[in-house]
């Protein structure tokens, strides 16, 4: 498929009657530019596909400020659940969501399934909201206990919400549990993938450091999932984690994917997404 093809538009809902469909298949992945308001000079939102907003729970979650830590190749993230709160994030963002010349996707956050249904019903009304995220199956529990859990989850979001539903699920995620969630039938588009869970040991200070990794590092192994996964899965790929280079983006859409989700290679090159959509012939 040629550069130009890839630039048409993309669905990435193509079994949800209302779909969602996008301008070109580059997204900002979940967090990177806040609510809407974390812009960075040369990030133009407007050129993009879409992009996914920071996580929203219920209620105002004040835990610990996110945290990072470098590693060899790039990063730990320890972002938690930081928000304010869904009432809050639509009185104050709703309307840039409305104005928004690309897809806004909001990130539920949470486990329990009548919190994610709460919210999940109220950004249903929400103008500007096209689609949900919610990260299943996290890299930091069992697979085999989370899966009744996660099918709970998406089940509830999609009783609230007549919303498109992205799944986030681990680069791990077995093709057992994928083939799982895949039958549920209520999710319209995978996200490859949660960043896998890392340690960083601090021997002088005698401390170890846990977040979820993110850099580079990770393309050719979201590569190759995406290489497994797109002969059978069934439903739209989205690529997201460890894309900083044209070649990378490319090298995902080469072997399956349907979109990309650009994430923290923003804050090293904020021309970044811009330059992959005119590569794209956007």
């Amino acid at each position: 498929m040629s550069r130009a093809a890839r630039a048409e538009l993309v669905n990435l809902a193509p079994r949800h009657k209302l779909g969602l469909t996008l301008a070109n298949p580059v997204l900002l992945a979940a967090g990177v530019a806040g609510y809407g308001d974390a812009t960075l000079p040369g990030l133009a939102l407007g050129r993009l596909g879409g992009w996914v907003t920071a996580p929203v729970t219920r209620r105002p979650w004040r835990g610990d400020l996110p945290q990072v830590a470098e590693t060899t190749g790039g990063l730990l993230w320890q972002r938690g659940l930081w928000n304010p709160g869904v009432r809050v994030v639509v009185r104050d963002y709703g309307a840039l969501w409305r104005r928004s010349r690309a897809p806004v996707i909001v990130h539920l956050a949470g486990e329990d399934p009548d919190e994610l249904a709460v919210v999940a019903a109220s950004l249903e009304s929400t103008p500007g909201v096209a689609g949900l995220e919610l990260d299943l199956l996290s890299p930091f529990q069992d697979e085999i206990g989370g899966l009744e859990e996660a099918a709970e989850q998406v089940l509830a979001v999609r009783s609230a919400a007549d919303l498109p539903i992205l799944a986030r699920i681990p680069l791990s995620t077995s093709d057992e549990a994928v083939q799982t969630l895949v039958e549920l039938g209520t999710i319209d588009a995978l996200v490859l993938a949660q960043p896998p869970a890392g340690l960083r040991y601090n021997a002088a200070a005698g401390a170890s450091f846990v977040g979820q990794l993110h850099g580079r590092t990770l393309t050719p192994l979201l590569a190759a999932r995406l290489a497994d996964l797109a002969g059978w899965a069934g439903l739209p790929l989205v690529a997201c984690g460890g894309i900083h280079t044209l070649d990378d983006a490319l090298a995902c859409l080469a072997v399956g994917a349907t979109a990309l989700q650009i994430g923290t290679a923003v804050w090293i090159d904020p021309l970044l997404p811009a330059r992959i959509v005119e590569a794209l012939g956007g």
